[in-house]
């Protein structure tokens, strides 16, 4: 997602800013060169008070020369550099050659001194990437200013004015230079004329309020006007400067984002670590919750580890000593991410980290509670082979013995035992039947309990209604989980409770799937016995609960509510 993605995250810069060894000669050569043009307008300097302070600038040449050199170093094939120290040591050797024929050429000379300049500013124009084009800027900007204000001092003010001014103006193309060789990446360049937009206008809400009291205490006649206005001033300005600090930080923020996530962001990366879901749906709600407060325009979580991609930068997720994923950010500069937005990038990386470790652990919860299913399952498939090849020929042998006595030596002992046997089969039909729900291979869930409720109705029995709606899409745990909820609940309704009538209803209410089993028994207080406490056990295995309430007409009413989302 970036062209080549530093480990750290931020973008690999240029190589070119590591070869000094190989321009040390020419750094030299530069250094030797401003010495040559500054040395001579030293020594021949005009001690005359005014025209020195008309030939203040020449020793202005000297920091932008510095600066050239510094360029020199840390850029060696940049244009910028050279331009700046040849104009730096060829202005005062020109003008000094000037002044030959001449007492007094820096008076006459004027804002010509500043033209070079311009070759400065024309350096700076060929310029790719974004941080040369914002230096190109911030070069050209400043070039320009030095002329127009050296131009306005020479026309309107002294020649001290003009001196000062001109000087000023060359030291800030000077730090300009300098800093493009020694700061990777400036900042936007509408970012410090807003600060400098917030300072004016704080200034001046001091100055008009300030201007205010003190023509409205003259013309009261209070005494100390100008003490009145003064501190109206003061008082103005700290008032407004609080105003334009969160004028600053709230546009700072529409660019780069908070940098924090709220309560309410983390109450949503957390709570959705319970549900049934896939816990890594999360790590999507993370990426866009970054994504929000970086300002940026895409982020990608993941727990295992990221491929370079062009276009991308990314930020490793550490917990401790750790690493649980990979944090990556669309970039929408081939440089890299802004700095201060790559400073909230890494400032939230803490907290996502956290939030990808809770990712990664409800994971392997959710395994570690679908191996424990599966081997109760291989258990229960054990027991039922048990219970199908030894206790129920058992039972048919006995049954065959009592039938045949029966038919021997009739008794009503004999037909008391022989009912007891059948309807011990029965049980054990209904208990394998629960262990394992053969009617769910191949069969929907629907289909399955219907089968289960014919299977309770008999001749002048019990009343058993079944009402199955939207659940065609219920399988797996949830189904197991379903069909042996009803089979126990009705079980013990139609066993323990005495009904005559048992109304079970399956379907999905509120985005849950809810199976209900309604009875018309003795009800009262139910002590939970080895069935409920298994089916509770089952129902938080898959997140769901199990609720037990006495309806006002008697019976019982037992609710499975397990959680999922709408088909």
């Amino acid at each position: 997602m970036t062209t080549v993605s530093a480990p750290g995250g931020a973008v690999s810069p240029p190589a070119a800013a590591s070869a000094a060894p190989a321009v040390s000669g020419e750094v030299l050569a530069a250094v030797a060169l401003l010495s040559l043009g500054f040395l001579p307008a030293l020594l021949v300097l005009p001690h005359d008070r005014v025209v020195a302070d008309a030939t203040l600038p020449l020793l202005g040449w000297l920091p932008l020369g510095i600066a050239g050199v510094v360029m020199l170093d840390r850029s060696p094939r940049s244009p910028l550099g050279r331009t700046a120290v040849v104009a730096g040591a060829a202005t005062p050797l020109a003008m000094l050659l000037a002044a030959l024929p001449s007492s007094e050429p820096a008076t006459s000379v004027g804002p010509g001194w500043l033209v070079p300049l311009l070759a400065v500013a024309v350096a700076a124009l060929p310029a790719s990437g974004r941080a040369a084009r914002r230096w190109r800027t911030w070069v050209v900007l400043w070039s320009v200013v030095a002329l127009a204000g050296a131009t306005v001092a020479w026309q309107l003010g002294s020649v001290t004015t003009f001196g000062v001014v001109s000087s000023l103006g060359l030291l800030a193309v000077a730090g300009t230079v300098a800093g493009a060789a020694l700061v990777r990446q400036p900042r936007p360049a509408v970012e410090p004329l807003v600060d400098v937009a917030l300072v004016v206008g704080v200034l001046l809400a001091g100055l008009v309020a300030g201007g205010l009291m003190w023509s409205f205490a003259e013309h009261e006649r209070i005494f100390g006007a100008e003490v009145v206005g003064t501190l109206a001033a003061a008082v103005t300005i700290m008032m407004s400067t609080p105003a334009a600090v969160a004028v600053r930080r709230r546009f700072l923020a529409r660019r780069y984002g908070t940098g924090l996530l709220s309560g309410t962001d983390l109450a949503t990366l957390t709570g959705g670590l319970g549900g049934d879901g896939d816990p890594r749906a999360l790590l999507g709600t993370a990426a866009g919750l970054v994504a929000a407060a970086s300002a940026t325009e895409a982020v990608e979580i993941v727990l295992d580890d990221l491929d370079e991609r062009p276009g991308w930068a990314t930020f490793p997720l550490v917990v401790g000593d750790e690493r649980v994923g990979v944090m990556a950010v669309r970039l929408q500069e081939p440089e890299g991410l802004e700095a201060r937005q790559e400073h909230v990038v890494r400032q939230l990386a803490p907290t996502v980290a956290l939030a990808a470790r809770a990712v990664e652990l409800a994971v392997e919860a959710q395994l570690a509670r679908a191996d424990v299913i599966r081997e109760r399952e291989i258990e229960r498939a054990r027991i039922l082979a048990d219970l199908h090849d030894d206790l129920g020929p058992a039972l048919a042998g006995m049954g065959m013995r009592v039938e045949a006595e029966r038919a021997t030596r009739p008794s009503a002992e004999l037909g008391a035992l022989a009912a007891d046997l059948a309807a011990c089969r029965a049980d054990l039909r209904r208990i394998v039947s629960a262990l394992t729900p053969e009617p769910l291979v191949g069969a929907d869930l629907a289909g399955a309990l219907e089968a289960l409720a014919a299977s309770f109705r008999t001749t002048g029995g019990p009343r058993v209604d079944l009402e199955v709606h939207d659940a065609h899409d219920v399988e797996g745990d949830r189904a197991i989980v379903v069909y042996r909820f009803v089979a126990e609940v009705v079980t013990n309704a139609l066993r323990h409770g005495g009904a005559s009538y048992v109304r079970v209803r399956v379907g999905r209410v509120d985005g849950c799937l809810r199976a209900e089993v309604e009875d018309d028994g003795t009800g009262g207080p139910v002590v939970p016995g080895v069935g409920l406490t298994s089916l509770t056990t089952r129902a938080r295995e898959i997140g769901g609960r199990l609720d037990l309430d006495h309806p006002v007409g008697g019976g019982l009413l037992v609710r499975l509510v397990v959680p999922g989302p709408h088909p």
